[in-house]
């Protein structure tokens, strides 16, 4: 009975925006500006996944997390089948993790902040295939991660032994970032007004200069008097967040705005 609901309320929606869209460029609403809670869901699936993660770990192992995104967009059209767009966009997430481990008589405890974020300026071109609803965007742009730690890992053991090293410092990346989706501009009224627009794509980013681990490792080098890191996979973790969440990766879109 639900799925029954929810399609036909999905029908009702296109079918309403099919009958509402334009089809005389001349008297058509040429301006759209629209707010994306499509990185606002993303930040949700952050927040949640500290509470994923502790469940899996040990129980005196402390891990929380946090996230929040959003974007904006103003797109101008240019001519009944084509149109042009600006957005920005940005995502930002924060984990904390603490743990203490006893071994051999030497205690290690970790105590570690980490803050990501990220936004990318876009420019969009926009292919509207039959002058209505459906559309096919090309997207161009710049996209940056920041990565700030914070914390300390300390070690101790038999006849006063202390060994601490310092984590606090930054990384950050610029990436030449392009992308594609298609998507539906559906709008509730005969020359424009209330606007929503759901769309799929993915993104790709292109990094330029160091990784942020590498710039991170080199810095924690330069603070511990040339230890050696091992990145234990953290490398890769990097890796995957960056091109899977803050950079690139699948983008689901859910945008609210007003057309006129």
């Amino acid at each position: 009975m639900t799925k029954r609901i929810l399609l036909a309320l999905v029908l009702s929606v296109l079918t309403a925006g099919v009958v509402f869209s334009q089809t005389d460029f001349k008297d058509m609403a040429k301006n759209t500006i629209t707010v994306d809670f499509g990185p606002t869901i993303m930040g949700g699936l952050i927040s949640a996944a500290g509470g994923i993660a502790k469940n899996m770990l040990e129980e005196d192992v402390g891990i929380s997390s946090s996230g929040f995104g959003i974007a904006a967009q103003y797109e101008r059209q240019l001519l009944k089948n084509f149109s042009v767009a600006g957005r920005f966009s940005y995502l930002g997430g924060n984990v904390g993790f603490s743990d203490s481990v006893n071994t051999g008589g030497a205690t290690v405890k970790t105590d570690l902040g980490v803050n990501i974020y990220s936004f990318s300026i876009e420019g969009h071109a926009r292919y509207y295939p039959w002058g209505k609803t459906f559309f096919l965007d090309g997207m161009l742009g710049y996209a940056n991660m920041k990565v700030n730690l914070s914390g300390k890992i300390v070690g101790t053991g038999t006849g006063g032994y202390k060994e601490e090293m310092s984590a606090d410092m930054a990384g950050s990346q610029g990436f030449f970032a392009l992308g594609a989706k298609f998507g539906w501009r559906i709008s509730f009224g005969k020359k424009g007004g209330f606007t929503f627009e759901p769309s799929l794509g993915y993104v790709y980013g292109i990094g330029s200069g160091d990784t942020i681990w590498d710039q991170l490792s080199k810095k924690i080098r330069e603070k511990n008097n040339g230890a050696n890191i091992e990145d234990g996979g953290i490398a890769q973790i990097f890796d995957i967040v960056q091109n899977y969440v803050f950079v690139g990766g699948p983008r689901l879109s859910l945008a609210f705005g007003w057309r006129f």
